[in-house]
């Protein structure tokens, strides 16, 4: 899949970005922000639409004419000459404010599953790749019909995934982090704290966009495989607020840990098996 054919990293018509996590709600969230006229219409060195915090912040120069036309810009801007020809900051400070959408790790897996299930377990992107990346590529060949089969290829090739994958777009930076359990919600919560204009019955009243539908019988997690994966998972269900105080108990977990500051607060969401 080529990054230059997507839909490319959503800003807004304020300067702020939405870093796009897969599988979190976010073509939603697109859509509300598309029909609400909240997306900037030029957004020529946007990076593509699922680019993490590093490769949102650092757009890549490829061909020559890139580097020639940001070369001329720097030099009007700045006369940098030592940093032509590399990656570049699309801003000089930490005033962009950016967001996301994060959702309980084990959640994430059974909709990745149900999603590539649907996809016959189609490859997206290439590994390592500048103009193929995806942040899923790693992921591809692991798939299974059956649910638990798959998350056990996921943990045998890259044990705590979704926690590596979820942290590589909320690094400190970050500006708010909301959660896919809380979608609605949380969307009008930034917007409002970005004072943007938009119509909240629009997002009120919409329904889901690219859901995955399964027999949830289908999904029943390995008990044994289930408190694998939780603890496998564990800096993301504490980063991100998804641990009772039942489950820090029983997981021996006795200091206090406080979620990441960019969350909003709110009470922690259940995920049953």
């Amino acid at each position: 899949m080529n990054m230059r054919g997507e839909k490319v990293t959503a800003k807004l018509i304020n300067g702020a970005e939405f870093l796009h996590i897969p599988k979190t709600g976010g073509c939603w969230v697109r859509e509300i922000l598309e029909q609400n006229n909240l997306l900037l219409v030029n957004r020529r060195h946007l990076y593509y639409k699922h680019a993490d915090y590093d490769r949102n912040l650092f757009f890549p120069l490829t061909t020559f004419q890139e580097h020639l036309s940001e070369a001329a810009r720097l030099f009007l801007a700045e006369t940098r000459f030592s940093k032509l020809l590399q990656y570049w900051p699309k801003s000089s400070d930490n005033s962009v404010f950016r967001f996301c959408f994060v959702r309980h790790p084990l959640s994430w897996y059974e909709s990745w599953w149900k999603f590539m299930r649907a996809k016959e377990w189609n490859d997206w992107g290439v590994q390592n790749s500048q103009q193929s990346w995806h942040p899923n590529a790693i992921l591809n060949g692991l798939g299974s019909d059956d649910f638990n089969e798959f998350v056990r290829n996921v943990v045998k090739k890259r044990p705590g995934y979704v926690t590596e994958l979820m942290f590589a777009y909320t690094k400190p930076g970050i500006s708010f982090i909301g959660k896919t359990e809380n979608l609605k919600e949380d969307l009008i919560y930034v917007l409002d704290l970005l004072e943007l204009k938009y119509d909240k019955a629009s997002i009120e009243q919409s329904g889901k966009s690219n859901v995955s539908e399964t027999d949830p019988a289908e999904i029943r997690w390995d008990p044994d495989l289930y408190r694998t994966v939780m603890r496998l998972e564990l800096p993301a269900l504490l980063h991100f607020g998804y641990l009772s105080d039942e489950e820090k108990s029983d997981l021996g977990i006795k200091m206090p840990i406080m979620p990441n500051k960019a969350l909003r607060s709110k009470g922690v969401p259940q995920h049953q098996f």
